[in-house]
């Protein structure tokens, strides 16, 4: 499954196709022809917009109109991660990276070429009868065969690919850990807005009850000790709505910054309620962990560094083999002035090679079976830990719908007609206010408990997907 396809599944709703963009493989790349179009696209709107700007510039009698806020839904919140998380794309640098060091290892070595002069006179010159040198030109070439006669350079490219396929399941993994976080920034935004409104209308309704019991006070028909007590109680409410709004607004600055924007958008919001989280059907946690060890790329990674490990392994073994460099040279001696003899041309050949008689890259062969045995640990540990936070997801969502299941719409609706009719029995003169009171903060804990409830089911939900790496639960 390709990155953005595993990342909307566990998005909450159904995704809408985006036919400029698309991901190859794991890696999440965006292949060349969606670069061409995206490119061509933008080039088209931007010749678009400025020729439609030469063509009508706005005058003070008729000014072009700001364009509305959009909300952003579940899906384009996971879209803009996928495009503008500063670290996802930090993160994908890592395969071009390993992309790198692939090309690297399927490099042939260069041919060594050495050209010298040799034997010139030095303090005086060569003659024949003050003979020496003769002066010499030589050139020779050499080439290392030892990576083909011995296998190192297959070793090393075999090594340096699994590199790049566990480069791309840990950056799937990323992707898969990001998109999660800006589900959970989603829901926190959403519990953080339903909040501010039930904050605003506790404010809203004790503001009326201030102002009957005012107007009573003033009548004669209330004491004023009443009136004090529903004015600290509406300076809390005014005061929790501030918090409120504070923690809004620190969810909005986090749900931003997984997005990449470092603008100043005052009108950002996003799309849904809270109150819309359904109670999903729960499977089974053995069901669960045996697609989370399949899928997880986590999981896929600890398997390919294993496979990397052990290719690893055979690279040292095969550094134990000496290099090996035959050379070819060729020489030629100007005797003629030197010794009075004809110049001569020479060539000459061999083969140079270590003796491994001391270092056999002991050493590192031991530290790469080490490094193979920690890697099959390590993905042992990563099964377990896996188990672990399997259950934990399970039990987590059944707590959450549990929870959510004993607050229905009903009681809300109950809760707010008894506080309706307490409020005009007590305008009327018909009920104390410790009543009223009573019944508003009935209504407003009720009304917490639901809103908190839904969000932490969405966030259960959420974090199972992302354990399973699938959109099992709606």
């Amino acid at each position: 499954m390709s990155p953005a396809g595993m990342t909307l599944a566990f998005g909450g709703t159904t995704p809408r196709p985006t036919p400029d963009v698309r991901f190859e493989g794991q890696t999440g790349r965006l292949s060349d022809t969606s670069e061409s179009q995206v490119a061509a696209t933008t080039h088209q709107k931007t010749a678009t917009v400025s020729d439609a700007t030469r063509a009508a510039k706005p005058t003070s009698d008729h000014l072009p109109t700001p364009a509305a806020v959009v909300p952003l839904t579940l899906d384009q919140i996971i879209q803009t991660t996928l495009w503008a998380d500063p670290r996802l794309r930090a993160g994908f640098e890592s395969i071009p990276q390993a992309q790198a060091d692939a090309l690297t290892a399927a490099l042939w070595p260069n041919p060594q070429l050495n050209i010298s002069q040799t034997l010139m006179p030095l303090t005086r010159p060569f003659t024949v009868t003050e003979q020496g040198g003769p002066p010499q030109f030589d050139v020779g070439i050499r080439y290392p065969i030892d990576w083909f006669l011995f296998g190192k350079r297959a070793a090393a490219l075999q090594s340096a690919t699994w590199g790049v396929r566990v480069a791309e399941a840990e950056f799937a993994d990323l992707v898969r850990q990001r998109v999660l976080d800006a589900i959970l920034r989603y829901y926190d935004l959403l519990e953080a807005k339903a909040l501010v409104e039930l904050a605003q209308q506790d404010v809203d309704n004790l503001r009326r009850i201030e102002a009957i019991t005012a107007k009573a006070v003033e009548g004669g028909g209330r004491p004023r000790v009443e009136l004090q007590r529903i004015q600290l109680d509406r300076l809390r409410a005014e005061q929790a709505l501030r918090d409120a709004e504070k923690n809004r607004i620190v969810a909005v600055a986090q749900l931003r910054a997984l997005l990449g924007r470092t603008d100043a958008d005052p009108a950002f919001d996003v799309a849904g309620s809270i109150l819309d989280v359904a109670i999903p059907a729960i499977p089974s946690a053995e069901e669960a962990f045996a697609v989370a060890a399949e899928e997880r790329p986590d999981l896929q990674a600890l398997r390919l560094r294993v496979q990397e490990a052990e290719a690893n392994r055979l690279v040292e073994q095969r550094k134990a083999w000496p290099a090996v460099t035959p050379f070819l040279g060729y020489t030629r001696q100007f005797q003629r002035k030197a010794i009075g003899m004809p110049d001569a041309s020479s060539f000459g050949f061999g083969m140079e090679a270590d003796v491994p008689l001391f270092d056999r890259n002991q050493g590192n062969r031991i530290k790469s079976a080490s490094v193979a045995a920690q890697s099959r640990q390590l993905l042992q540990a990563g099964l377990v830990e896996l188990r672990a936070e399997i259950e934990q997801a399970v039990q987590e969502v059944r707590t959450a719908a549990a929870n959510a299941q004993t607050i229905a719409a009903e009681q809300l609706k109950l809760a707010a007609e008894v506080r309706d009719s307490i409020a005009k029995a007590y305008e009327a003169g018909g009920r104390p206010l410790i009543d009223v009171l009573d019944a508003q903060r009935n209504f407003r804990e009720t009304y917490r408990l639901y809103i908190t409830s839904r969000a932490t089911l969405g966030r259960a939900i959420a974090r199972f997907n992302a354990a399973v790496n699938r959109r099992w639960l709606p």
